[in-house]
C-alpha cells in the first residue's frame, strides 16, 4: 500500500543530494556470509555491483531518554570465534542507488548522480522502489527458512548540500540559511563557521512520543571546486506499530522540518513552488 500524497512544501531546485529509508529488526542469527551472497542474485540485474562494509550498531529511540545508553557504545560479545557478519552493498550501473543488508538491518539509498539529476518522488518512485526491494528481502529469508525480520526501528534521513549563492556567500552568514540561529553580536569574535545540531519529539496522533527528528548542520567544502557549503542532515527515527508505517510519518516531519528551518531566501533560491 503506497502513502496517499499530501500537502508539503515543494521546491523544483532543493538541495537534496540523498535519500535513505532503514528498516531495523532483531538479529536473524542465522543470516550468515554465505546467505547474504546468494540474495545478491535476487537483486543483480538490477544492482550488479557489490561491496561489503562494516555492520552498522544497532540504534533505537527510547523514551524517557536514557542518557548512559547514548553515551555509551554497545558491546556485542562473540562466541564460538565466528567473526560477525559484514554488511552487503548491492548497487545499480550509475552508482544512484543502492542497497545496504544486514542481519539486522534493510537499507535503500537514493543518491544525487550528477549536476543535472532531478531528485525522484517520494510517493511515486522512491517509496515505492523502497517496498518492492524489501519485499524481496521478507521473500529471500522466508524461502531460505531464516525466519520474518520482527521491526523495531524505522529511520529516514534526507542530506542537503546548501551551497553558496546569491542569498549568503560565507559560512558566517548562517543566520540567512537557517532560521534556529540568531547572530550574536561579538564585535571582537566574528562568526567563523557554525555547527548546529538539534532534537525534537515526534509524537502521535494522541500526543504520545514515538520517535525523535534530529537537525545537524555543519560546514564543508564541495570537492571539485572548495565552494563553501552547509551540509544539513535531516533524520526521523522510529516506530509506529510493528511495521512500515513510520518512514510517511518520519518523511512528512522531515519535509515539514526542513522548510520550517530554512530562510524564505533560501526557499526563492530553491524555487519553492506557490500552494
Amino acid at each position: 500500500m503506497h502513502p496517499v500524497p499530501i500537502q508539503l512544501p515543494e521546491f523544483d531546485e532543493p538541495p537534496l543530494v540523498e535519500t535513505v529509508l532503514s528498516v531495523q529488526f532483531e538479529p536473524l542469527h542465522g543470516v550468515r556470509v554465505a546467505h547474504l551472497g546468494l540474495l545478491w542474485t535476487v537483486y543483480r540485474d538490477m544492482f550488479p555491483r557489490t561491496s561489503e562494509r562494516v555492520p552498522l550498531e544497532p540504534s533505537i529511540e527510547r523514551f524517557p531518554l536514557d542518557a548512559q545508553a547514548h553515551s555509551q557504545p554497545l558491546l556485542q560479545v562473540l562466541t564460538d570465534d565466528v567473526p560477525p557478519v559484514p554488511r552487503f552493498w548491492f548497487i545499480n550501473e550509475s552508482g544512484s542507488e543502492l542497497i545496504q543488508v544486514q542481519n539486522d538491518r534493510f537499507v535503500k539509498n537514493w543518491r544525487k548522480s550528477s549536476a543535472g539529476t532531478r531528485y525522484p518522488r517520494y510517493e511515486s518512485i522512491i517509496r515505492p522502489n523502497f517496498d518492492r526491494d524489501y519485499q524481496k528481502f521478507v521473500g529471500f529469508l522466508e524461502k531460505q527458512g531464516l525466519g520474518t525480520p520482527r521491526i523495531n526501528q524505522c529511520e529516514v534521513t534526507y542530506i542537503n548540500h546548501i551551497l553558496t549563492n546569491d542569498a549568503w556567500s560565507s559560512l558566517s552568514e548562517v543566520e540567512k540559511v537557517v532560521t534556529i540561529w540568531n547572530k550574536p553580536e561579538w564585535p571582537t569574535a566574528p562568526l567563523d563557521d557554525c555547527r548546529i545540531s538539534s532534537r525534537f519529539v515526534i509524537p502521535d496522533s494522541k500526543g504520545s512520543p514515538i520517535g525523535r527528528l534530529t537537525f545537524e548542520l555543519q560546514p564543508a567544502l564541495q570537492q571539485q571546486d572548495r565552494r563553501p557549503m552547509y551540509v544539513l542532515r535531516l533524520t526521523a527515527r522510529g516506530l509506529l506499530g510493528d511495521g512500515l508505517a513510520f518512514l510517511d510519518i518520519g518523511r512528512e516531519w522531515i519535509v515539514r522540518a526542513f522548510e520550517g528551518l530554512t530562510t524564505p531566501s533560501m526557499h526563492r533560491a530553491w524555487k519553492r513552488r506557490e500552494r
